[in-house]
């Protein structure tokens, strides 16, 4: 991780103070969720750094680099600090009083780049789960996602289409896909939200 992370946290304390903080980034073990902390210098060495506060707070299966974020007590200004760093943007959607976030993958990037790097192994679906599928001779995206339970797969909306089209002029291997995808989605969900999120949709169905 980049030890040299220009960021400054202004604390909730009376007078407030401009402490250099850098960024922490992990994965809830339970559902992939973004996880983002920040940790503090420790003693003299520029090498030790010290736990200071969790930024987000884990809430249900969230798409890709979204999260809710803490702003009580000692985080009550981590709204700006996330937005005048271009960290994360606020999104509409709040849980118990807290608003989520949408976080920028360059800039976490930026500031963190090896934790970057390993969670977004966890965190994004990788290409080699996406395959190609030959309908009447249009290609459609098809995702290959997996549980304990067994394999699911998903596509997108054209697809649905298309082999509703063919289920009605009889074609049996339209029959036969349609029967086996699991899911229908856009095109960005197929490629953004996480395994759980969509096992978490299709037991929904």
């Amino acid at each position: 991780m980049k030890t040299d992370n220009k960021l400054y946290w202004k604390t909730a304390t009376e007078p407030a103070e401009n402490i250099k903080v850098r960024l922490v980034l992990a994965t809830y073990a339970d559902n992939g969720n973004l996880y983002v902390g920040l940790e503090t210098p420790s003693g003299d060495s520029p090498e030790c750094w010290e736990s200071y506060t969790d930024i987000t707070i884990n809430c249900n299966s969230l798409p890709p680099f979204h999260a809710y974020v803490d702003s009580r007590d000692c985080n009550r200004h981590v709204h700006d600090f996330l937005v005048l760093n271009k960290l994360a943007e606020p999104t509409a959607h709040r849980h118990q009083g807290l608003r989520m976030f949408g976080f920028n993958p360059e800039r976490l990037k930026e500031f963190s780049p090896d934790q970057f790097r390993s969670i977004s192994l966890q965190i994004l679906p990788q290409e080699h789960t996406i395959k190609d599928i030959v309908y009447r001779e249009e290609r459609f995206p098809l995702r290959i996602i997996e549980d304990s339970y067994g394999k699911y797969l998903v596509s997108t909306g054209d697809m649905e289409k298309a082999l509703i089209e063919g289920v009605r002029s009889l074609d049996a291997i339209a029959n036969e896909l349609l029967e086996s995808i699991c899911l229908f989605r856009s095109e960005e969900d197929l490629r953004s939200l996480t395994d759980t999120k969509l096992i978490e949709i299709i037991n929904g169905q």
